[in-house]
Formats: C-alpha cells, sequence, structure tokens
C-alpha cells in the first residue's frame, strides 16, 4: 500500500525516501528510544539493512505495509516514523497493526499521539480498515499512554515472539471502526 501523505496541524507523515537515513539511523541507535524494541540491540550494519528494507518495501507499489516518515512541518525535521501492515499474531488476520517509534527529544509533546491519530483517519476513512492493533512491552507505560489516548483499547497480555524470535510479554491495544466513529474527532 502505498504512503500517502498526511497532514496533521504540526506534522507531516510522508513516504520514505534515502536522505531519511541519517535521522532513522540516529534514532534506531538511541537506547533511551529503543529500550523497549527489538530494535535495542542492533548494531550500525543491522540498522542500515533496517533502512534498506524500509526503503525497498515503499518502492513496491503491491507492498502490504507501509512506512511513514514523521515530520516536523515548520522545520522539516525527521523525528520518527509510523509503519503500518498485516499483524504478526495469525489471530489478528484481516486488521491491520502498527509500529511507531519517536525520537526521545520530541517525547511528551503530544506529536505521536497526534500521528497516531491522523493514520486511524487514514485506516479507517480512506482504506476501510475494521480494527487496528499494536502492542507494546508491559514495561513501556509512554507507549501504552500514547495508545489509549489515540482511542483504543487494552486487550490482553501474551508472551510472543518479536521480529527476532524472542519471547516477551507483550500489552495488546485495539480500535475498531465503531470506537473510531464513537470518539470525538
Amino acid at each position: 500500500m502505498p504512503a500517502p501523505t498526511l497532514q496533521t496541524p504540526r506534522l507531516t507523515l510522508r513516504a520514505i525516501l534515502p536522505e531519511d537515513r541519517p535521522a532513522l539511523t540516529a534514532i534506531l541507535a538511541d537506547p533511551v528510544a529503543m529500550e523497549h524494541m527489538h530494535y535495542r540491540h542492533w548494531n550500525e550494519a543491522q540498522r542500515e539493512r533496517w533502512v534498506d528494507m524500509a526503503l525497498e518495501i515503499a518502492a513496491q507499489p503491491d507492498a502490504d505495509s507501509v512506512l511513514w516518515i514523521i515530520e516536523l512541518t515548520e522545520t522539516g525535521d525527521v523525528i520518527g516514523w509510523f509503519g503500518m501492515g498485516n499483524p504478526a499474531r495469525p489471530d489478528l488476520a484481516g486488521d491491520l497493526s502498527f509500529e511507531d517509534v519517536l525520537a526521545r527529544s520530541h517525547w511528551n509533546q503530544g506529536l505521536m499521539t497526534e500521528a497516531m491519530r491522523a493514520v486511524f483517519a487514514h485506516a479507517f476513512d480512506a482504506l476501510g480498515v475494521p480494527r487496528i492493533n499494536a502492542n507494546c512491552h508491559p514495561a513501556n507505560g509512554g507507549s501504552a499512554r500514547v495508545m489509549e489516548k489515540a482511542g483504543m483499547r487494552f486487550l490482553d497480555a501474551k508472551s510472543t515472539p518479536d521480529q527476532e524470535g524472542t519471547w516477551r510479554e507483550q500489552r495488546y491495544f485495539r480500535i475498531t471502526r465503531a470506537d473510531w466513529d464513537a470518539s470525538a474527532r
């Protein structure tokens, strides 16, 4: 699915470009920002391969996932990303799932909630998605709060493997089309 440009009052969410590499690898290299992510132990080569993969997927017209770069509209600074695609859990087939990362220097400003709500609006209104799911590590209270502020509800906690096969406890959240329609946009 192609990455349409989404605008919020402070942000532009857009397709990834090769010139985003330095900002993305810097975010991936921040041990505090990556503390609860599977990227936390990656070396420089792994971070570079991730950006290469993201660029390759973005170039595919029929990719089943999309990665938006989050940039501050006022400055053009890349401050994070928001990726959405098919869920990792087979019991959530038909839904979309996401992962998001924000540079630490931009935490606690409501920026990720703003980005998340823009993506939700696109997913529900333009794509007609029935449900969106996400998860976070139990110790990642900031991520859980952002999901709840964006309208998601806690579903359950399960131990599941991350993208590298490491089993970890995860908290699962969901927002349905009905939840979105009922929320004050």
